[in-house]
């Protein structure tokens, strides 16, 4: 793996210089596209800049996928397929701005902004910039955030309770489907077979399996800590 151009270290490190860097990029990139969006005057313009913001990261992600998959056919499954959660998300969120579909939204902000949202903070990467699953690792998780944001400060979506009761549904029933994917195929998508290499919150908890379990826990916990900025507001307006 080649040293990274920010620092000298041939492994990511979070939170330093580079990881510093690309959420200030991230933070930039969101305040551009959002600032492109509100100007734009016809709900069709608004509806074209969320597609065509939120097909770059899927364009990058599939492009590079096909290239490893012919360059380096022996690479893990994990970094071919995207089953991981934000990587599949990766590819629904173009289509729920493009469709302005609030029932996408209700379902994809909750998980996008407790689970891929808190993957920026504590990124499962080895490699570093400017290696290109390190680019495909922050360009798809930023896209995630600004594509959530987009819908809120453009279409002016808002998060629901029933709507937090729809993403707990679906997210159990995408974990079932991925348990099922991983005994097949012998991966460890969503990390339900072992922890990550890199160090995560999911290295506060427990051994398997009971390390899925408090990650639920704590997965219901941050649904309301992401609810808790449009709750209070109506609260107070009731």
């Amino acid at each position: 793996m080649p040293t990274g151009i920010l620092l000298d270290q041939l492994s990511f490190v979070s939170w330093n210089r580079e990881h510093l860097l690309w959420l200030g990029a991230g933070a930039l990139s969101i305040v551009a596209w959002l600032y492109l969006g509100v100007r734009q005057t016809s709900d069709y313009n608004k509806r074209l800049v969320g597609l065509i913001m939120g097909l770059i990261p899927v364009v990058i992600w599939n492009l590079d996928s096909i290239r490893l998959a012919f360059v380096a056919p022996a690479l893990e499954l994990e970094d071919l397929l995207p089953f991981h959660l934000c990587y599949f998300l990766n590819l629904i969120l173009p289509f729920m701005l493009w469709r302005r579909s609030l029932l996408l939204f209700e379902i994809t902000y909750f998980m996008v902004m407790a689970g891929c949202f808190q993957a920026l903070l504590t990124p499962d990467l080895q490699a570093t910039f400017p290696s290109h699953l390190n680019i495909r690792y922050f360009v798809v998780h930023i896209g995630l955030v600004q594509s959530t944001l987009y819908a809120i400060v453009v279409y002016k979506f808002r998060p629901t309770l029933k709507g937090m009761g729809k993403a707990i549904i679906w997210a159990n029933l995408y974990l079932a489907f991925v348990g099922g994917l991983n005994w097949l195929l012998g991966t460890n998508f969503m990390f339900l077979r072992r922890k990550p290499v890199s160090f995560t919150i999911l290295d506060f908890f427990g051994q398997w399996p009971w390390y899925i379990l408090q990650g639920e826990i704590l997965g219901l916990l941050l649904y309301w800590v992401v609810y808790l900025p449009f709750w209070v507001p109506a609260k107070v307006r009731n």
